[in-house]
């Protein structure tokens, strides 16, 4: 067992190519998402999150995400143990899934065993992504020690936001985000709200009556910064939607030069936004 090397290990909605994490050696255990008493296995190596809203689009079935469980981690943290006695593990926000908190069940069975640290990243996707690939070039690349990796990722957090809206108000308000009053007003309406994550956690900020209007509160986010590092456009389908390259379309208007990738949203943020979503990730800044 080595006492100098320290494993990463994600989850399955960090977006970042297959490639990239068999590179720095790290793990990623899949998101496992239920709904219809069916399961949805998700990371870089298959597409069942497309199934997964396609279904949802037809069903309009609640989504529980029910993987990795602590089981998982444990066996993670058991095969691990063969080869070091350090861990970092960064997962999605702690609000938006029990991910994190399976990992902190399963932990707690190797305390005197091994130095598992839990970082919770705050974000989802892209934004996951974007910390777990970071942390990797610091720990195999760089070779820094641990408390420094942390302190580095942790500074990243406050830099990555990620804000959306919905089409459907069934999925926001079963995740607890919006109170049954609400909901039904919103309905009423036709509202489509606008989200943001804060701290972790989906927040709704504005609601507007149109979809064109709703489009047009993420374009004024964006541009008010004066520095991105990279912006992301998520959707549910598989291929652009109309939407989606108006969104980009308009984007490119504000910020000529610069590509703005369109990925399929994950499984965790499909529990909450529903199969007709869409939103953009931001780094704001460069890497230190």
């Amino acid at each position: 067992m080595s006492s100098n090397h320290i494993q990463l290990i994600t989850d399955g909605t960090a977006y970042l190519p297959a490639a990239r994490l068999r590179e720095l050696g790290i793990i990623s255990l899949p998101i496992i998402a239920q709904t219809g008493g069916r399961n949805f296995m998700y990371d870089q190596q298959t597409n069942e999150h497309i199934d997964l809203l396609q279904e949802l689009e037809k069903s309009r079935s609640p989504v529980e995400i029910v993987g990795p469980s602590a089981e998982d981690f444990r066996a993670v943290f058991e095969r691990t143990l063969y080869r070091t006695n350090k861990m970092l593990v960064i997962l999605s926000s702690s609000h938006l899934s029990p991910v994190m908190r399976n990992a902190r069940i399963a932990a707690r069975d190797f305390m005197g065993r091994c130095d598992i640290t839990i970082l919770d990243s705050q974000t989802i996707s892209v934004g996951l992504g974007l910390l777990v690939e970071r942390a990797g070039e610091l720990l195999h690349q760089e070779e820094l020690p641990l408390p420094d990796v942390v302190k580095l990722i942790r500074g990243m957090i406050p830099r990555i936001y990620v804000v959306m809206i919905s089409h459907t108000l069934d999925y926001i308000y079963s995740s607890g985000k919006l109170s049954a009053m609400q909901a039904i007003l919103g309905a009423m309406l036709k509202i489509h709200p606008f989200l943001v994550i804060e701290d972790g956690d989906i927040i709704p900020q504005e609601k507007s009556r149109k979809p064109e209007r709703a489009l047009d509160k993420l374009v004024e986010f964006a541009s008010e910064f004066s520095r991105i590092n990279q912006l992301v456009i998520f959707q549910s389908g598989a291929t652009p939607t109309d939407e989606a390259l108006l969104l980009k379309t308009r984007l490119e208007q504000i910020m000529p030069n610069r590509e703005f990738p369109i990925i399929t949203y994950d499984p965790i943020l499909a529990t909450h936004i529903g199969p007709e979503g869409i939103g953009m990730v931001i780094y704001e800044g460069v890497w230190r």
